[in-house]
């Protein structure tokens, strides 16, 4: 999936907000088309006909939790959900359901919004960084039981980051790093990209010396 154009449909009852959210997924290079839907019974009954690879949607008035296995069981495709409730229950609850990835309305850039169609078409997901406070209460349940089996991790990098950050650290050029790892040159660019969104960084150097500092790599 992560290699093809991504058909992405787009579930929230707020008309501006939802055109907002689909006019920046189509904006994106991973995005192919993208398809909305102001309420649930439509997104059912047709995105079974569309198969959308993902579904971003708002799950605030709609069912939280219960919405996101109701989709997962019946559409069967990757979910982010993009709410205003960020509490540890709405958090926890629609990852253990199923949730690719949970971000927040009140902070949702361009930028994190492609880093987090990035990572779920690469298979993993991601937890919007000023969430991750809200679940240091449950953080050994969370990273064991619930985040780890869905790809997620609490320093918020995916598997392939720490890697490409390694090398950039050891002074390896992106030429040199793609050729290592097997990627293009615009993948490494892309990582770099993401990981810097998610550090709040102002360039890769920053965005290395951070991650070398918290011992990510």
């Amino acid at each position: 999936m992560a290699d093809t154009a991504l058909t992405v449909a787009v579930l929230d009852a707020h008309p501006i907000y939802r055109r907002g959210l689909a006019a920046c997924l189509d904006a994106l290079e991973e995005v192919a088309c993208v398809h909305e839907f102001a309420r649930v019974e439509d997104a059912l009954d047709q995105a079974v006909l569309l198969s959308p690879d993902l579904i971003v949607f708002d799950h605030d008035e709609a069912g939280g939790p219960e919405l996101v296995r109701r989709l997962r069981e019946t559409i069967c495709t990757r979910l982010i959900v993009c709410s205003a409730r960020c509490a540890e229950d709405d958090v926890l609850g629609s990852i253990a359901c199923g949730a690719i990835g949970y971000l927040s309305k009140e902070t949702l850039t361009p930028d994190v919004l492609a880093a987090a169609i990035r990572a779920a078409a690469s298979g993993t997901g991601i937890v919007a960084p000023e969430l991750l406070g809200t679940l240091m209460s449950g953080i050994t349940r969370a990273s064991r039981d619930v985040l780890e089996p869905r790809g997620l991790t609490l320093s918020r990098l995916t598997a392939r980051e720490p890697r490409v950050l390694a090398l950039l650290a050891d002074g390896c050029s992106t030429r040199e790093v793609a050729l290592e790892l097997s990627y293009s040159e615009r993948t490494v660019k892309n990582i770099l990209h993401d990981v810097v969104t998610k550090f709040n960084a102002r360039t890769r150097s920053q965005a290395i010396a951070h991650a070398v500092r918290c011992g990510l790599i």
